[in-house]
């Protein structure tokens, strides 16, 4: 992957998001007082990242989960569980933590795991988290109504990776990877197939999108992934930016 930068040497995707375990390096900082590690076996469905404080792990995440931190004591977490084909794309669900709060696994954490695994939970955790909510993935193309929770209310926006199973039965394409824009302050979110990826000749369990951010100076949303080159959206946001319609952009 590619460095993009912004502003001479600020780098567009520092502190951007994305999937665990790759962007969760184990030893390296998650929030004041607490890093990420990984687990030292492997279990069947593949290693898991875990939040590690003082007194122990009090989070453990599956593949595939976003971590956005949100203050000094506090975390953002979001992941989408698979579906089957006759129950179409899950949700994307959303789950505010404090660490701080959370009492660790102790001697329990193996059982936890054991227990995720059987039930394809992509989050544990042994109390209640601060906020959680849900949002829909099966509507594209139209702005739908969401009350979020109060913690994250001050986000302009955020910007989600998912599946939607209303792309290939709309469209008819390989995939359905789509963009969710959610506006919390204006409560609603929006989801944006993905037509340059969803069409296109590759290998996606070989090539695939990890993360997107929205360059500040342009307002362009930027995304990077693995055996892919980085892209840029057109104001679509569901194609890529063309050298011709850059080049018609520009000053």
């Amino acid at each position: 992957m590619t460095d993009q930068r912004v502003s001479g040497s600020k780098v567009l995707f520092d502190g951007v998001p994305g999937p665990t375990p790759w962007y969760a390096r184990p030893g390296s900082p998650a929030i004041e007082g607490f890093r990420w590690e990984q687990t030292s076996e492997r279990w069947p469905k593949g290693d898991k990242t875990l939040l590690v404080g003082a007194a122990g792990v009090v989070a453990v995440l599956d593949f595939y989960s976003y971590v956005m931190r949100l203050d000094s004591s506090t975390l953002l977490i979001w992941n989408q569980r698979n579906g089957t084909k006759s129950e179409g794309s899950q949700p994307v669900h959303l789950v505010v933590i404090r660490p701080s709060l959370l009492p660790p696994f102790g001697d329990g954490l193996a059982r936890e795991i054991q227990q995720m695994e059987a039930v394809g939970a992509r989050l544990a955790i042994l109390d209640k988290p601060v906020a959680s909510m849900s949002l829909n993935t099966g509507i594209i193309g139209e702005d739908v109504p969401s009350i979020f929770p109060k913690e994250l209310e001050a986000i302009e926006e955020l910007l989600i990776l998912c599946n939607s199973s209303a792309i290939g039965i709309q469209d008819a394409t390989k995939a359905n990877l789509a963009l969710l824009v959610a506006r919390p302050r204006q409560s609603t979110f929006r989801l944006y197939p993905q037509d340059w990826f969803n069409s296109a000749d590759l290998d996606r369990g070989y090539q695939w999108v990890t993360r997107v951010t929205r360059n500040p100076e342009t307002g362009r949303v930027h995304g990077e992934g693995f055996r892919i080159d980085p892209f840029e959206l057109d104001d679509t946001l569901c194609r890529l930016v063309t050298e011709k319609s850059a080049n018609e952009s520009g000053p």
